[in-house]
């Protein structure tokens, strides 16, 4: 019969590799976490600053001011909102969207993106 040789008294680090486990994972998941909230948080603000610009361009084309919920909830994020205003010849739209982060505890990161077109010469509502 062969037997194992003997490896002698465990060493004083044994179990170590599990313990930094332990408390290495809970870190990496809320790293992970944050890298997937600052993605999705950044991809929101473009689609408001695109909706924003969209929006301005249309209604400085003609498009009544009525139509403003339809064109930016087709390029803006859900749940954000759109307003206009007009001045000196030109166009404003802001798009604002309050993105919860992790739980209602937290306060929400607040997205807005303005833009402003100069209307077109046949306008007439643009003053």
């Amino acid at each position: 019969m062969i037997r194992a040789p003997d490896r002698g008294p465990e060493p004083a680090d044994a179990g170590y590799v599990t313990a930094e486990s332990a408390l290495l994972l809970p870190i990496l998941f809320a790293v992970g976490y944050a890298l997937v909230l600052v993605v999705v948080v950044v991809a929101d603000q473009i689609r408001c600053a695109d909706a924003a610009w969209e929006a301005a361009r249309q209604l400085a084309r003609g498009v009544p001011a009525s139509r403003l919920p339809e064109i930016a909830a087709r390029f803006a994020p859900e749940g954000s909102h759109a307003s206009s205003s007009y001045a000196d010849g030109a166009v404003t739209v802001e798009v604002v969207r309050d993105q919860g982060v992790a739980s209602r505890l937290l306060p929400a990161i607040r997205m807005s993106a303005a833009a402003t077109v100069s209307c077109e010469p046949r306008v007439a509502d643009c003053s």
